[in-house]
């Protein structure tokens, strides 16, 4: 009996203090779960997972670009092609880019200075039946990675962000339309009342990367407007960039889009592509132009394998001034309805050479910018054109 009793209180004992160990491992898995959750520790995990990822440090390249205007039939009376020329860019003391060559043949009919950036112009007349008008562009470019080592910490709050910058980007432009009730209201649930902007260009980030998804065919020469990107869910390059700069300047965050081309080494190729440039104020005083690329799934993160030769300025005739490279008048009599002049562009890869050394997100140490700044230069998705059938003057 004595014995049984000494058995039954082993036993018991034993329960209680497997039930202890129990209570205990589930109350530190609690704070494990609980610290993971903090944005202090998420961004701390990110940040070393970020870190491990490398990027060539340069790339050198050459390729040729080429428009094309086929008189398809009819007779063009006289016709325009006009393209900025891209320049040389610098961010946060690093250098980005480089050109340094641009040949053209033929020669361009004029050169001008146009919303700050060097424009090439060429005019050339009358063009019928069968005949094109071709222009071939060289470019020769040096192009380096630069990644913003910046965490949420390092940033300030929406208070923080120049009135200048506010003036530029935070109205609606052209395709970039934030007063819209959609896109007031979506990016209102994306941000909540959060005001550092690290923390609010980040949400709308990873919002547009999960529910927006890139078109399987190509769709027209224009750009979907924000609201109908939203709507749709569907966007190519520059529709995502348009998104997300309508749903940044609604919350109070400068955002614009940035235009040129871009290499896809596993085609060979090179193609026009649209992403987003963001302002960072720093709580150390001055800001960041920051780069971001949807579709690409880069988060403050300059890939070498682009180049940039036009940046929003905040102005929309400028935006969209872009997209329209080729202008005409034709005789509308020559054509049979629904049969206008065509315009093309291509794209080829000459070289396409990357360092091979690599670079890191620590390889980079920051430093300000002037908070007066908010242009840099730097991407299309779809061909640009616009014919007008009036037999008098050009645009």
């Amino acid at each position: 009996m004595n014995t049984g009793n000494c058995l039954n209180k082993d036993v018991a004992d034993r329960d209680r203090s497997g039930i202890a160990f129990a209570l205990v491992v589930i109350g530190v898995l609690v704070i494990v779960v609980i610290l993971l959750m903090t944005p202090a520790v998420q961004n701390l995990i990110k940040g070393l997972f970020e870190s491990q990822e490398q990027y060539p440090e340069y790339a050198v390249f050459s390729l040729e670009r080429t428009l094309e205007v086929d008189a398809n039939g009819g007779t063009i009376l006289n016709l325009t092609l006009d393209v900025p020329r891209p320049v040389d860019i610098s961010e946060n003391g690093y250098d980005l880019q480089e050109v340094q060559h641009v040949t053209y043949a033929p020669t361009y009919s004029s050169s001008e200075n146009r919303y700050g950036v060097p424009w090439t112009v060429w005019d050339e007349g009358m063009i019928e039946g069968q005949d094109t008008y071709s222009v071939s562009i060289r470019y020769d470019m040096k192009v380096s990675t630069l990644i913003w080592n910046y965490a949420s910490q390092d940033i300030g709050n929406i208070s923080d962000i120049p009135v200048s910058l506010e003036e530029a980007y935070l109205h609606d432009e052209w395709k970039i339309v934030s007063s819209a009730s959609s896109i007031q209201s979506r990016s209102e649930s994306i941000v909540g009342d959060e005001k550092n902007v690290y923390v609010v260009i980040e949400s709308i980030y990873e919002w547009v990367t999960h529910n927006i998804h890139y078109p399987t065919v190509s769709g027209d020469s224009d750009p979907q407007t924000s609201a109908e990107t939203l709507q749709s869910r569907v966007g190519d390059c520059d529709d995502q960039a348009i998104l997300f700069s309508a749903l940044a300047r609604a919350a109070g965050v400068p955002a614009w889009v940035q235009l040129g081309a871009m290499y896809n080494e596993i085609e060979d190729q090179w193609g026009g592509h649209g992403w987003v440039q963001a302002y960072l104020p720093l709580k150390s005083g001055g800001g960041a132009n920051v780069t971001i690329d949807t579709v690409n799934g880069d988060f403050l993160v300059w890939k070498p394998n682009r180049f940039a030769d036009f940046t929003d300025d905040g102005n929309g005739d400028h935006l969209r001034d872009y997209y329209y490279t080729f202008y005409c008048t034709y005789e509308p009599g020559s054509y049979p309805s629904g049969i206008d002049p065509v315009y093309s562009e291509d794209f080829v890869a000459l070289s396409y050479e990357e360092s091979s050394n690599k670079v890191s997100k620590s390889d980079f140490v920051m430093t300000a910018m002037s908070s007066d700044t908010g242009r840099s230069l730097l991407a299309l998705d779809s061909v640009r054109s616009t014919c007008t059938s009036q037999v008098l003057a050009r645009r």
